[in-house]
């Protein structure tokens, strides 16, 4: 999934997960308060939005989280 707009779209149909910690479980990216991203500094290739990592804010359990995210089709 190189083109941006694929992974736009994947995001819009759910297709993207976290994880909490403190759950100890998944969360669909459509489900979370987005704080931020954090680019991976190491990754020069064409796809650097699989490599970043996404901090953002469990609405099930009110705790501040850091995931990388994952493809589920």
């Amino acid at each position: 999934m190189s083109n941006p707009g694929e992974f736009l779209q994947a995001c819009a149909d759910g297709k993207i997960w976290l994880f909490c910690s403190k759950c100890n479980k998944e969360k669909n990216i459509n489900d979370v308060e987005h704080i931020d991203c954090i680019g991976n500094e190491n990754y020069w290739g064409h796809e650097p939005w699989w490599h970043d990592t996404r901090v953002f804010n469990c609405k099930e359990c009110g705790t501040r989280q850091e995931s990388q995210i994952e493809y589920v089709p």
